[in-house]
């Protein structure tokens, strides 16, 4: 009888294939050479380093962007881990909630399970965005700001090369703009309407979840004080008064207010 040492599988055949919500709890979903799917949580940091040195190689455009504000290729796991424990999830359950409210009022043009997968891929393109700007206890300067703000095309990017569906990755490349197009990147192509409805989701449970998350520059916001910075937006012309109103209701049923 022999015994087989398994094959090991190669370094470069792992995919970041997408993300799902189990019982409320965001997990990362990858798929091997073989076609098999793996579930993570976020703290398989070996696991994601290999995902993203496999993106990194497929896609010459995200070294490129690196180089223009360069910025040296380091990928910090351990932001993409304390995002898929945290924000991620927490972003996620704020979507899905947005959604089914608004849901019940209009016929959205995108899928409940379109909003929720970008809702929980949406910063992933901060593993590159390099930690001391990430992690600064102060305001980014001016230049600091610009590489923060290409986390999103980052994101984009990474996943273009991972048969993640279109739809995703566009509101992962969006989903810091605003309903009067005033956030980044810059649209690439005009919509017939207004900035479609999965944008908007995305984009203010991203922004309510932020702002009830503990920053290193400033302490974890009440459901009030969240709300009013948000209502300043609507008053700006950048987030649609139905899509807040649907987040209010959220807010109201599900958040508590510490």
């Amino acid at each position: 009888m022999f015994l087989v040492h398994p094959k090991r599988e190669s370094k470069k055949e792992i995919k970041l294939f997408g993300a799902v919500q189990i019982c409320d709890t965001a997990f990362l979903v990858y798929k091997n050479s073989e076609g098999n799917i793996v579930l993570k949580s976020g703290g398989d940091e070996k696991l994601q380093k290999r995902a993203v040195k496999n993106m990194l190689k497929k896609n010459p455009a995200v070294k490129q962007l690196l180089n223009k504000y360069k910025i040296k290729p380091s990928i910090n796991t351990k932001t993409l881990k304390e995002l898929a424990g945290g924000h991620m999830n927490e972003t996620c359950n704020i979507a899905k909630g947005v959604y089914e409210i608004l849901a019940g009022s209009c016929e959205p043009e995108i899928d409940e399970a379109t909003v929720k997968e970008a809702s929980m891929l949406h910063d992933l393109g901060k593993v590159l965005i390099p930690s001391k700007i990430l992690n600064k206890p102060a305001r980014l300067n001016k230049k600091e700001r610009e590489i923060m703000n290409i986390h999103s095309t980052l994101g984009y990017e990474l996943l273009k090369t991972q048969g993640v569906r279109e739809e995703i990755l566009e509101l992962v490349k969006y989903h810091h703009q605003n309903l009067n197009k005033s956030g980044y990147p810059e649209f690439e192509h005009e919509f017939s309407q207004n900035l479609p409805l999965g944008m908007q989701i995305v984009s203010i449970a991203d922004k309510y979840s932020a702002l009830r998350e503990a920053r290193v520059y400033r302490r974890k916001l009440s459901r009030i004080e969240s709300l009013l910075i948000l209502y300043k937006e609507v008053r700006e012309g950048k987030i649609h008064c139905s899509v807040y109103e649907a987040l209010v209701k959220y807010a109201s049923l599900y958040d508590s207010d510490v």
